[in-house]
């Protein structure tokens, strides 16, 4: 099979999980998109979709559940469904503290637990380098053998000779070579997330 993009032909919201016990029975792939607040997650699930699935909102931590899309498509004609998760944003302080840890505890358990998940794409402000949030998802991934995938966002929003400095530091927090850091934004080609994708789950 080549490396050709993921067609879409039809996406839609499945349902909302407070909690793992939540979840509603379902056998597609899962590929969960996680980040900080505020780092662009509706935006880039509305982008790698190519339509509006996610809600964007201005507040941070917006999104305390999560939010499970069934993308129905094909890879080099090939029909693939995916099952995308949108998993609440961490570290946003305005939160009280028993909220973060609910969050906390249930990202850490569906990373664990779940069995449908085949990779996380981690989402990372291109303008930061990780804390200890991604860098624990990093980590909980390596552990169960989860894919995890870095992306940059908001990479367009970099001069042009900023941006390989920034992807190298990035890179370098994560223990990564740059070209195994993806980035994302206005007018960027996310062909090369979905060849990722493909060559890793098909």
């Amino acid at each position: 099979m080549g490396t050709e993009k993921f067609n879409i032909h039809n996406a839609h919201f499945l349902f909302g999980a407070p909690s793992m016990q939540a979840i509603r029975p379902q056998e597609l792939p899962e590929i969960a998109v996680a980040g900080r607040s505020n780092v662009g997650k509706s935006t880039f699930i509305n982008r790698i979709a190519g339509r509006k699935l996610a809600r964007v909102s201005g507040t941070p931590g917006a999104t305390r559940e999560l939010n499970f899309y069934h993308l129905e498509g094909a890879f080099s004609g090939d029909k693939r469904d995916l099952c995308l998760v949108d998993m609440p944003g961490f570290g946003y302080a305005k939160l009280s503290h028993k909220e973060r840890e609910a969050i906390s505890r249930l990202a850490v358990r569906f990373l664990r637990d779940r069995q449908e998940l085949q990779a996380v794409i981690l989402l990372n402000d291109c303008r930061r380098e990780p804390q200890a949030d991604e860098l624990a998802i990093q980590k909980v991934c390596a552990e169960e053998g989860v894919h995890c995938i870095i992306v940059l966002t908001k990479f367009d929003k970099l001069k042009q000779n900023e941006k390989m400095k920034r992807l190298k530091a990035v890179a370098q927090a994560y223990h990564l070579e740059k070209d195994d850091v993806l980035f994302t934004g206005e007018k960027i080609s996310n062909d090369p997330l979905w060849a990722r994708l493909q060559a890793l789950l098909f």
